[in-house]
């Protein structure tokens, strides 16, 4: 029945059209920005300008990102040794 349901919706849409639905979906590193921004409230640059580098996230982020990936913030955020 799903399958049927399915095929009934792949012929209602052209190739292209369906080509041109999935460009839109996020990829994974999109989506993974997201969910970061999602848990900390930030904005997306800011998670980008995070993992680029160029600003740190506070402790307070730091801790939501950790719980949220049942990880910790020493093993996400290992201090650079200089």
């Amino acid at each position: 029945m799903v399958e049927k349901c399915k095929q009934d919706y792949m012929e209602q849409k052209s190739l292209k059209e369906l080509y041109l639905e999935e460009k839109e979906k996020p990829n994974p590193a999109q989506a993974f920005i997201s969910k970061i921004a999602e848990i900390t409230c930030r904005e997306e640059s800011t998670v980008r300008q995070w993992l680029s580098g160029i600003q740190t996230p506070n402790q307070r982020a730091k801790e939501r990102i950790a719980v949220a990936f049942g990880s910790t913030v020493d093993v996400l955020f290992p201090e650079i040794v200089k």
